[in-house]
C-alpha cells in the first residue's frame, strides 16, 4: 500500500468517525430539547364518553397539540379506568397520572379550603359562579391547591374548572318553597352541609349511595333527592319522581388537577400551553354542559316531569343558618369576598 493510498483510508475513516459523532452529538440535543421532543400526558376521569367533561379534555388535547405545535398531546381514560377520584388525586401525587378531573368534594381531603363550595347559594347565579371562578379569588383557591395547611406541598397543581351546573332537588311531590320538603326524607352525598341544607328546608337527610337511590325512591324509602337536570335525566330517577324544582341551592365546580412532578419538569411554554388548552377547553365544555342542561329539562317535560321555578329567596333565606354554622375561619372570609364580588 502506497503512501497516498494510506492517507486516503486514514481520512476516509476520520471523516465517518467524525460524522458519526456529529450525529450522535444533534440526536442528543434532540433529545433533550423540551420544544422537540413529543410527550404524552396520561387524563383520567371517571364520567363516560358522552359527557361534557370528555368532550372537553377531547378539546384540551386538540388545543395542547396545536398550541404546542405537535410536541405535546394527550391520551384518556375515562369511566374509573384508573380509579375514583380519590385514587386518581392519589396517583397525580405520585407521579402515575399527569392530569385528572374530579370533583371538589375529594379535593376537600387534600385542601380543605375547597370545602367552601358545598355551601348553600354561595353564588348568585350561574354568571357570578363563572366571574368568580374565572377571577381572582378561583386563580387563588387553584393556587391554595399546591401547598398543605402545615406549608408543605401536596404534589398537585390546580390548572382549571370545568361545570357541573347547579344541584336542585326532585321529588314525589310538587315542590316551590322550602315548606313544601318538610315531613320528605331527602337523599344526600356524605356531607355534612348537604344535610345541614336539607335539614334547614325541614326535610330529613338520608345519606345513601347513588346507586342504592333509584331503588330506595321506588320503594319509598326516600321521598326525593337532589342533583343537576343531567344527572336526574340519565340516572333515570324520573320515572319515580315527576316533580323537579329549579331552586339550584349549589354549585360545585369540577377541577383539573395536574401532577406536582409533571409540572416541576416542563419548561415556561410547555406550561403556557397547557394553561391556554384549558382555558379554550372549559369555555367549550361550559357551553356543551349548558345545551346539555337545556336538552335535559326538555327531556324530562317529555317524560311526565313537572318543572317548578323555586321561591327562591325563600330558599335563600332557609338556608342562612347552614351558611352561619359551616362557614367560619377561612370560609367565612372567602365566602364575604364571594358575595361581595359582581
Amino acid at each position: 500500500m502506497n503512501r497516498s493510498t494510506s492517507r486516503f483510508i486514514v481520512g476516509f475513516l476520520v471523516g465517518i468517525l467524525t460524522s458519526c459523532l456529529g450525529f450522535a452529538w444533534l440526536g442528543q440535543v434532540d433529545a433533550e430539547s423540551p420544544d422537540s421532543s413529543k410527550m404524552m400526558l396520561t387524563v383520567a376521569h371517571a364520567l363516560p364518553v358522552s359527557h361534557p367533561v370528555h368532550k372537553g379534555l377531547e378539546h384540551f388535547g386538540h388545543e395542547l397539540h396545536e398550541l404546542s405545535g405537535g410536541t405535546m398531546s394527550i391520551s384518556i381514560y375515562p369511566s374509573g379506568q384508573l380509579g375514583n377520584e380519590t385514587e386518581c388525586l392519589e396517583k397525580i401525587q405520585q407521579g402515575g397520572i399527569d392530569i385528572a378531573k374530579v370533583s371538589t368534594a375529594p379535593i376537600g381531603n387534600f385542601a380543605p379550603v375547597f370545602r367552601l363550595f358545598s355551601l348553600p347559594y354561595l353564588f348568585r347565579d350561574r354568571r357570578h359562579y363563572w366571574n368568580i371562578l374565572d377571577g381572582p379569588i378561583g386563580a387563588d383557591l387553584l393556587q391554595r391547591l399546591g401547598t398543605r395547611e402545615d406549608g408543605e406541598p401536596t404534589g398537585l397543581v390546580g390548572l382549571g374548572y370545568y361545570d357541573a351546573g347547579s344541584r336542585s332537588f326532585y321529588t314525589t311531590r310538587p315542590v316551590t318553597r322550602p315548606t313544601d320538603l318538610e315531613g320528605m326524607k331527602i337523599r344526600v352525598q356524605q356531607d355534612p352541609v348537604a344535610a345541614d341544607t336539607v335539614k334547614a328546608m325541614g326535610a330529613s337527610a338520608v345519606a345513601m349511595p347513588f346507586g342504592e337511590l333509584y331503588t330506595a325512591l321506588k320503594q319509598g324509602g326516600v321521598d326525593g333527592a337532589e342533583n343537576n337536570p343531567p344527572s336526574f335525566l340519565s340516572s333515570r330517577h324520573f320515572e319515580v319522581c315527576d316533580h323537579y324544582v329549579l331552586d339550584s341551592h349549589s354549585r360545585i365546580p369540577d377541577v383539573l388537577v395536574g401532577s406536582g412532578k409533571l409540572w416541576n419538569n416542563l419548561n415556561d411554554a410547555q406550561r403556557g400551553w397547557i394553561e391556554e388548552a384549558i382555558k379554550r377547553s372549559s369555555l367549550f365544555q361550559r357551553t356543551l354542559w349548558k345545551e346539555e342542561s337545556e336538552l335535559a329539562l326538555q327531556t324530562l317535560e317529555a317524560n311526565g316531569v313537572t318543572v317548578h321555578i323555586a321561591n327562591t329567596p325563600a330558599f335563600r333565606e332557609a338556608a342562612e343558618v347552614v351558611m352561619e354554622k359551616h362557614a367560619t375561619g377561612e370560609r367565612a372570609t372567602l365566602a364575604s369576598k364571594i358575595k361581595a364580588t359582581p
